[in-house]
């Protein structure tokens, strides 16, 4: 089955989280300095948060998982203003099979001068970028951070310390590949 990319907008990704952008926000009444406005995006956890940072070589446009983290909003920002691909489903989604329904999946074009910040429970894929080396900074927590570190079960599946992880040829039956858009004429 083939995902198609999908440009991002603020409505469009409203059910999984919010796009970290300037745009569309209220400027706060802070004059810090001349020429700087300041603008509220909202995080939350029930942790102390920590940050990851990943390098990223491009990988196979292949989703092999579905994960959720239920304990914080989870940010995947791109250092470098680099464009990268979001695979989401909604934390509501309808499931088949214990993974959500193909229908309930959408994969997202981040330009790189924004980021995204997941509603806790947001199914996802970590980040596709989209160049060799990119470096991307992910809010987490250390119960979240050691639960990545897990081995999958023989199903495929994580599901300790806030990582709930599974596999979707495992348990979906398919294989997901995302359908990037063709640049240039």
């Amino acid at each position: 089955r083939h995902l198609e990319v999908e440009p991002l907008t603020s409505e469009a990704f409203a059910p999984f989280g919010d796009v970290l952008s300037v745009e569309g926000r209220e400027r706060l009444p802070i004059n810090l300095y001349p020429g700087v406005d300041v603008f509220r995006a909202d995080f939350h956890t029930n942790r102390p948060m920590e940050w990851l940072l990943t390098r990223n070589d491009v990988r196979d446009f292949s989703v092999l998982y579905l994960e959720r983290h239920m304990e914080l909003t989870q940010a995947f920002i791109s250092l470098g203003g680099n464009p990268f691909v979001q695979v989401v489903a909604a934390p509501d989604a309808r499931l088949e099979n214990g993974v959500p329904a193909f229908e309930e999946v959408r994969a997202f074009m981040v330009p790189g001068d924004v980021a995204t910040n997941m509603h806790p429970g947001t199914w996802h894929e970590p980040p596709f970028g989209l160049i060799d080396g990119q470096v991307f900074l992910y809010t987490s927590h250390a119960d979240l951070t050691e639960g990545l570190g897990a081995s999958t079960d023989a199903k495929g599946s994580i599901g300790e310390k806030d990582v709930d992880k599974r596999s979707i040829k495992e348990y979906g039956g398919y294989e997901l590949r995302i359908a990037l858009p063709r640049v240039g004429s």
